[in-house]
């Protein structure tokens, strides 16, 4: 855990999320900032909406 993903998960989502969800979107924002390639997969309501306003891809389950 990076102090920049703790400090993202701390701040409010533009959708809720759960205290500990709000880590994978958290870390998701992080890696993607630095360029590495991924997609957030999830069965949560709350997760994918979160991670998409964050601009973090998704995964089509």
């Amino acid at each position: 855990m990076t102090p920049a993903v703790l400090a993202r998960a701390v701040e409010p989502f533009p959708h809720p999320v759960r205290t500990l969800d709000a880590l994978h979107p958290a870390t998701a924002h992080y890696l993607g900032s630095l360029g590495e390639p991924l997609e957030l997969a999830s069965y949560d309501r709350r997760l994918p909406a979160a991670a998409r306003a964050l601009g973090v891809p998704l995964l089509a389950l």
